[in-house]
């Protein structure tokens, strides 16, 4: 008697009662729906953002038609707000879904790498032609005012004043992708680094703005830091923000056989990994951020390979293996490599091949001929001689519409006349993937650095809108809080549906209000990278 007394002593009480016992049963169903979802999800059996299953539901990757019958060839692009300022063979265009497109730059100058910053008030690019190359700065606000007005197309000759000089002969650069207190680029000069930075003080941005206004060109608002001298020219180049705003922050490169580390301080390089391969197509390296940590994906030849980088230690990263380091293999080489949690897309000349960034598992495979991607910062964009194999018919447009008000339905789109000489080019079209449907609403992509949490509290304080953010992304434990948090959601939506039992009911209608906060403070810690 004494040890059935002590035994029943460590046991929590059973309900008592008819309603405790239903309470109970529900939420064990809801538990055990989580983990079912989350392990299907994982499994890969399963996309992670299936809140309804419908046979007229379409998938996130489904493509809608941006621009049809594109005649140029396009080098480089980047999306800016609505709209898509493209770098064609015809000089620079912005092109606007629906509307004709309109000429910014003449052919005269040639643009082989650009970045929109709208926060910033910014347009970055690099021009390539030889001894000559070069980064442009200029101000949206006055290449805006240019189209508006239609006063003047620029040429190479009316951009000297747009000119950072000491980066003549750059051949690629990379700025910080998060734009924390600061605005990092980094060019790369054949073997030499070149470190330059643009003060961001958000606080007095207005007044600071509208002093400047009267200078077109922002060329002084910039400094030289120092220059850095490596082995070998970089082939690939990433930004990696420290988890400090000290002198942490780092430079990814890829050149010869290897992912070389550069601390932008001190200089100094340190071996992140050496690919086993006589033979090295570099690709990307995608800098991830998870707790306040860094990481690096780095894509190669078939590979994808994580590496965790740890805090630093005596100036110094800590770059060893880890039970978080991962990798797995494309079917196909690619040339490109986009992360859109809790997908990773790789573009290879004929297809679209769509992963879990989790574990690797392939989702999808979506043909396309002539497949060339042309940008990627915020929603998706490629150009392809035909439509995408399971691409959006007119009722998926019609749903994206709601998100994209200017894009037009199948039946604006004018269709490709056909060829009517031999050896004409086939036309080419230009398709979008809205980042939103990829993500979803409720995750952002990416997640931030350790430094943009402090920049996104004193913006909102002040009432400036918040920077954008791009292509970096959580993984590990953080992906799977995520979608944890997401499958929580959608089943507790469940249960809004009423049973038979009354006071069954009433319960159910105060689960998701119990639990309905924690569900928040979970969107709002992803956020701030708790």
């Amino acid at each position: 008697m004494l040890n059935r007394r002590s035994f029943s002593d460590v046991l929590p009480e059973s309900p008592k009662s008819t309603r405790k016992k239903e309470e109970a049963r529900q939420a064990e169903f809801v538990r055990l729906g989580q983990a079912l979802k989350l392990k299907t999800t994982v499994k890969g059996d399963a996309t992670a953002n299936l809140a309804t299953t419908s046979f007229c539901k379409k998938e996130p990757w489904e493509s809608q038609s941006f621009c049809s019958n594109f005649p140029h060839e396009v080098v480089c692009a980047d999306s800016w707000g609505q709209s898509l300022l493209v770098s064609t063979d015809a000089g620079i265009l912005l092109i606007d879904d629906g509307q004709p497109s309109v000429q910014v730059f003449d052919k005269t100058l040639q643009i082989k790498q650009m970045h929109v910053l709208e926060a910033l008030d910014l347009l970055i690019a690099r021009t390539d032609k030889g001894k000559d190359s070069r980064l442009l700065v200029f101000r949206l606000s006055v290449v805006q005012k240019d189209i508006e007005t239609k006063q003047i197309i620029r040429s190479k000759y009316d951009c000297r004043e747009n000119k950072l000089e000491r980066t003549k002969g750059c051949h690629l650069y990379a700025i910080n992708t998060h734009h924390g207190s600061e605005l990092r680029i980094v060019a790369a000069i054949r073997n030499k680094l070149l470190l330059v930075t643009k003060k961001y003080h958000p606080c007095n941005s207005l007044t600071s703005s509208s002093l400047l206004s009267s200078s077109e060109s922002p060329v002084e608002e910039f400094q030289y830091i120092r220059e850095i001298c490596l082995s070998d020219p970089p082939v690939v180049m990433t930004l990696v923000d420290g988890p400090t705003e000290e002198s942490d922050n780092m430079i990814c490169v890829g050149y010869r056989h290897q992912f070389d580390l550069v601390n932008e301080s001190t200089g100094e390089s340190y071996r992140l990994h050496h690919v086993e391969a006589n033979k090295v197509n570099f690709v990307a390296a995608i800098d991830v951020y998870e707790d306040g940590e860094a990481g690096l994906l780095l894509c190669y030849n078939y590979v994808c390979q994580y590496r965790k980088v740890y805090p630093f230690n005596g100036g110094s990263p800590l770059v060893q293996p880890s039970a978080y380091d991962f990798q797995f293999s494309w079917n196909q080489v690619p040339y490109a490599v986009v992360c859109a949690f809790p997908y990773i897309l790789a573009f290879t000349t004929d297809s679209i091949e769509i992963r879990l960034v989790v574990n690797g598992n392939l989702v999808h495979t979506a043909v396309v001929p002539e497949l060339q991607l042309v940008a990627s910062r915020s929603d998706i964009y490629f150009k392809a001689t035909a439509a995408v194999s399971g691409s959006s018919d007119s009722s998926s447009k019609e749903m994206s519409s709601r998100s994209s008000p200017q894009t037009p339905t199948a039946y604006e789109m004018p269709e490709c006349p056909p060829s009517s000489l031999e050896g004409e080019v086939p036309c080419k079209n230009l398709y979008k993937i809205p980042l939103s449907n990829l993500v979803g609403r409720s995750v952002e992509r990416p997640l931030k650095s350790p430094l943009a949490s402090k920049v996104i509290t004193t913006t909102a304080s002040s009432g400036i809108a918040s920077l954008p953010v791009t292509h970096s992304l959580s993984l590990s434990r953080m992906e799977i809080k995520e979608i944890a948090s997401r499958t929580r959601k959608e089943l507790l939506g469940l249960l809004d549906e009423p049973i038979p039992k009354s006071q069954s009911a009433q319960k159910q209608k105060k689960v998701p209000r119990r639990q309905s906060d924690p569900k928040q403070e979970a969107v709002r810690s992803t956020s701030s990278d708790r």
